[in-house]
């Protein structure tokens, strides 16, 4: 056990006080780590995208709020084309009918962007190469839509070790 002198102690808590009164006076923005896209009314029009795109009506909004912050950073002007993909699918319903999700050659930039968000939403991912930002591994609609008979992969299916075994 070590021993502090007195002197020390005094030091160590003078530096403690120093640094908490310094960090309530000095006019320092706060940091908000990913809160950059609060806003509601961007999240609520994400998730109607999401849904239109999807076909499904119960999404996570934890994963569509963190979606779309990873959109927002790896998709340039994301939050332009989101208000103009909503308003191109609110006009034209019959995209969504269609088997294959195909835009108009004018709608280009659109389509990219409903790819984008369909890909964040099934498999996790958002971006490409060194640019891709992970978001969720198990919550992807992929794993969601087989939970009840697949396990996502490098799940263990039973208890530890069980995989070593002949079934």
């Amino acid at each position: 056990m070590k021993l502090y002198s007195r002197r020390r102690v005094l030091k160590m808590a003078g530096l403690v006080v120093i640094t908490s009164a310094a960090g309530l006076l000095l006019p320092l923005p706060r940091l908000n780590a990913a809160q950059s896209l609060a806003n509601a009314s961007a999240q609520a029009d994400f998730i109607q995208v999401s849904q239109w795109l999807t076909q499904q009506e119960n999404l996570n909004s934890a994963v569509a709020h963190a979606l779309l912050i990873a959109l927002n950073q790896t998709q340039q002007n994301f939050m332009a084309g989101l208000t103009q993909l909503k308003a191109l699918l609110q006009s034209q319903p019959e995209l969504l009918q269609q088997e294959q999700l195909t835009f108009a050659a004018s709608d280009a930039a659109s389509e990219k962007l409903a790819q984008a968000i369909l890909g964040g939403w099934y498999n996790g991912v958002v971006g490409k190469g060194k640019h891709a930002l992970y978001v969720t591994y198990v919550n992807t609609l992929a794993n969601q839509l087989v939970n009840d008979k697949l396990v996502p992969p490098s799940f263990s299916y039973g208890k530890c070790g069980s995989w070593a075994q002949q079934p």
